[in-house]
């Protein structure tokens, strides 16, 4: 049984890719448009990893990692955020919320795959 991986991802093409990718690594994907999509999916499927996108237009991306990371079914699930955002605190905010791996856009696919790897 592949390992599932939730992509947290507003823009279709940029999720799509990145499924592309890590189906292609082996991985099962399951996808969503919104972190309040993310969260759900997350706790009802309980993937091995989550990718998620720093702005979401939903809500806070570091109040959504302290929802994930206070329930118990998804509290230990890795999680990396995915931004192209390189300046703010949003880092420093998103690690002290428990994020695995903070990764800048773009990121080539073996870098991707690799740091998924290690994580799960």
């Amino acid at each position: 049984m592949a390992q599932k991986i939730l992509i947290v991802e507003d823009n279709p093409d940029l999720s799509e890719l990145l499924a592309f990718y890590l189906n292609d690594a082996g991985y099962e994907i399951s996808r969503a448009g919104s972190l309040a999509l993310g969260i759900s999916k997350a706790l009802a499927e309980r993937p091995n990893l989550i990718i998620i996108d720093l702005y979401l237009p939903d809500m806070n991306v570091v109040d959504a990692i302290l929802i994930l990371k206070q329930e118990l079914a998804t509290a230990t699930i890795p999680i990396v955020v995915l931004t192209s955002m390189t300046i703010g605190d949003w880092k420093t905010k998103a690690l002290k919320a428990g994020v695995a791996k903070y990764l800048i856009k773009p990121i080539s696919p073996p870098e991707l795959t690799e740091v998924v790897r290690t994580l799960i």
